[in-house]
């Protein structure tokens, strides 16, 4: 059985479950048992596909292979998926809906074993290092995984007693493994954020939530100039976020979320006067 927390922020016209979402696919990274495949779950989604990399899920979304994708974007522990940002930066998809799962890590081991017979444990980096200090009261040879569900089924096809893996609970239903211990990492409140990928805005009928990303022009006092914007539209910021540009020397992305609706020819007039204060600007997502 499913067992999960989850919170929803606002999406597209109505929560995105029930007979809309069991007639799409949605592409994800990894394999079954994923938190993504917690997620997609979560949202109604039944048909439920995946690839390797992240890379590949913004590309197929892209190229119109599928409609919709599932990254995660942000943890309350690890900060950014930096892989997920860079993605959505240098291509045209933007996200749609947006959600919360709460982490719980658990040590799985395969069948037969108990917590005395474990030596080694492998999941990927993020997991081992939110888990690390049971890891090393275990005192556990520790593994890197590309993904939380992938280092289960490796560990389901090896049967090794002594090798246990971190995943989530659905991840041992799965590939049958058995909990050796739940909750092992470090922060109870331990939250991931995904978002909702598609390749266009077109069927967004209703939102709260818009999110761009922005470089603005250089200079003096621009970033001032920028903000005064919002306050002269009485517009309610709920993020603003700086991270360096890769690949160049210190300049600057900005990412701003703020309540709005995309269809509001005010918004969209208020966006209209923010580019003029900006070398780039897009519309990367609303919830």
């Amino acid at each position: 059985m499913l067992k999960c927390i989850y919170k929803f922020f606002y999406v597209w016209q109505k929560p995105l479950c029930g007979e809309v979402m069991e007639s799409e696919k949605v592409l994800l990274q990894g394999v079954a048992g994923s938190y993504s495949h917690i997620f997609a779950k979560s949202l109604g989604y039944t048909q439920i596909d995946f690839v390797k990399t992240f890379d590949e899920v913004v590309a197929k979304i892209q190229n119109r292979e599928y409609e919709y994708g599932i990254l995660p974007v942000e943890n309350t522990t690890a900060g950014d998926v930096r892989e997920t940002y860079d993605l959505l930066d240098k291509s045209s998809v933007c996200y749609i809906a947006m959600g919360d799962i709460k982490i719980n890590h658990c040590l799985l081991g395969a069948k037969g074993s108990t917590l005395k017979d474990i030596k080694k444990v492998s999941s990927h980096p993020q997991a081992l290092m939110q888990c690390d200090k049971f890891l090393e009261e275990g005192g556990y040879t520790l593994y890197n995984e590309f993904n939380t569900a992938i280092a289960s089924k490796k560990l389901s096809e090896e049967g090794d007693k002594t090798h246990a893996v971190i995943a989530s609970r659905l991840a041992g239903e799965i590939y049958g493994l058995q909990v050796l211990k739940e909750n092992i990492q470090n922060v109870e409140n331990n939250y991931t954020k995904f978002i909702l990928l598609t390749q266009n805005l077109d069927k967004v009928k209703e939102n709260k939530i818009i999110s761009i990303a922005l470089e603005l022009k250089d200079k003096p006092n621009v970033l001032g100039e920028l903000l005064n914007i919002f306050t002269e539209h009485h517009i309610n910021l709920t993020r603003i976020q700086s991270r360096n540009i890769p690949n160049t020397c210190f300049k600057i992305r900005f990412y701003i979320d703020f309540e709005g609706s995309i269809n509001d020819e005010k918004i969209i007039q208020m966006l209209t006067k923010i580019s003029t204060k900006c070398l780039s600007m897009r519309v990367r997502g609303v919830y």
